[in-house]
């Protein structure tokens, strides 16, 4: 994720839960911030890092459905936002299979809707929805990865020069 479908897959596979859908829009909104900002492959407003403080520090908290499910919630979101530490690490090693077990971490926190899918509609409705999440927020293939990696590396060469 994101996509300019991701609040209405959301919607789709949250049904009739908004603060569900509300907590993983800013959960990913805030996620994609932070990417921004440590791989300095895109330019990050100051409004938008603003505003992911202020989702981190009050929005999130607030949610009704985080607050509900917090307990729950917060060891997933903290073991997927590990896994994306770990994968631009891995990344930057620079060797292919660091950079093939990046690809698979990279999107960890994919789980997070997987579980908010569970709370909402239990065993049954993850079952159904599990695997459509996952090919939604893994829509690239690997090759397709490991080559945006080559392409960016080469434009951090020519920079560098």
């Amino acid at each position: 994720m994101p996509r300019s479908n991701e609040s209405a897959f959301l919607h789709q596979v949250l049904p009739n839960s908004p603060a569900a859908v509300a907590f993983c829009e800013t959960l990913f909104r805030t996620t994609h911030v932070i990417d921004d900002l440590i791989d300095k492959d895109r330019p990050v407003s100051d409004e938008a890092i603003f505003r992911a403080f202020w989702d981190c520090l009050f929005e999130l908290p607030l949610n009704p459905f985080y607050r509900q499910h917090e307990p729950y919630l917060r060891p997933i979101i903290a073991n997927g936002f590990q896994d994306w530490w770990d994968s631009v690490k891995l990344e930057r090693a620079g060797d292919r299979h660091g950079q093939t077990v990046a690809f698979i971490l990279r999107d960890n926190l994919t789980s997070v809707v997987v579980q908010c899918a569970y709370l909402i509609g239990g065993y049954e409705w993850m079952q159904r929805v599990a695997e459509p999440i996952r090919r939604h927020a893994h829509e690239d293939t690997l090759e397709q990865y490991l080559e945006a990696l080559q392409e960016e590396s080469g434009r951090k060469e020519e920079e560098n020069g």
